[in-house]
């Protein structure tokens, strides 16, 4: 620090000396110009699916002024980054527009959309997958979890092996469904909440319920209480679209076995929240959770055609 300081009280001495010397007028032009990274295939196809129609501006070049600071986060690799956006644009973003219309979209997504490659990990031996702040902005982490590489080793004739070059292949859609789509439909069932609020009917289903330490309870344990996932038991809040979420991206198969790991209360109190969460999407949003699940069922099965190279 002490040898920065003085560098920069030398400079200042040496600007001195010139202007007593010199009369010369300063340019009006900066010396110090912004960094402008070129346009590439990507950005121009991340203007045309995701700025354009829906004015959302999906932030894959880390900028720590979109972070949270208080973790150390790894920015996304880009690779990873382009297969996130068509995952969000054609699991998330297409079926809402598909059984609603644009205009739902277009009013109601998030504005900024930040991903990060790594996980925001939390001191109570959390991880934080995705956070949604004023209904404006959603940020996806652990961005760089989407593929495994495979590395190319070359064999030498000295002996010697080097690594040269890897080949991508993207992890199990149960993963991809867990990690990711699971969490945009979460944090997105934040922001319809910000923009209208649920019946409070669903706060007094479990009032005496509600666990701060829900980390230290099973998704088994849970289930019996009547909670989707061991997350649902924070809060109301959480539980309402955890609730939602969890309903629309899993098959009738994943959701019956949920259901019979709750038992008969259990389930009996999941669906009681399940029908005002299907109640508020229609009521509030005009949108019909079981078609929305059904349109998503089938873009499940569409995904192997996707082309990950065109952009």
């Amino acid at each position: 620090m002490k040898r920065v300081l003085t560098y920069i009280f030398l400079a200042v001495s040496a600007v001195v000396a010139v202007s007593s010397c010199y009369k010369d007028e300063l340019s009006p032009t900066s010396v110090i110009m912004d960094s402008v990274n070129p346009e590439t295939d990507f950005d121009r196809w991340l203007n045309e699916n995701f700025l354009l129609p829906y004015n959302i501006n999906f932030i894959y070049r880390y900028e720590d002024i979109e972070s949270d600071m208080e973790y150390d986060l790894v920015p996304a690799d880009e690779t990873c980054a382009r297969i996130l956006a068509k995952l969000v644009k054609f699991l998330w973003l297409d079926p809402y527009t598909e059984v609603s219309n644009a205009n739902f979209m277009r009013q109601n997504s998030p504005r900024v959309m930040p991903v990060i490659g790594s996980g925001a990990y939390n001191t109570n031996n959390t991880l934080t997958l995705g956070t949604a702040e004023g209904g404006l902005k959603i940020t996806f982490y652990v961005t760089n979890w989407l593929v495994s590489r495979n590395y190319i080793t070359i064999n030498y004739d000295n002996g010697v092996d080097e690594t040269e070059g890897y080949s991508v292949t993207i992890n199990s859609m149960d993963d991809i469904n867990f990690y990711f789509l699971h969490t945009a439909h979460h944090e997105f069932g934040h922001i319809l909440n910000q923009n209208k609020a649920y019946p409070t009917d669903f706060n007094l289903i479990s009032q005496d319920q509600y666990v701060a330490q829900w980390n230290t309870l099973s998704d088994s344990e849970a289930l019996q209480m009547g909670f989707i996932s061991a997350y649902a038991s924070s809060q109301p809040g959480e539980d309402f679209v955890e609730i939602l979420s969890y309903y629309i991206t899993s098959s009738d198969e994943e959701w019956n076995a949920r259901l019979d790991v709750a038992g008969t209360s259990g389930a009996d109190i999941i669906e009681r929240k399940l029908n005002i969460v299907k109640n508020y999407m229609a009521d509030s949003w005009n949108i019909d959770l079981d078609e929305l699940r059904s349109v998503l069922a089938r873009r499940y099965e569409e995904v192997e055609s996707i082309d990950w190279s065109d952009f």
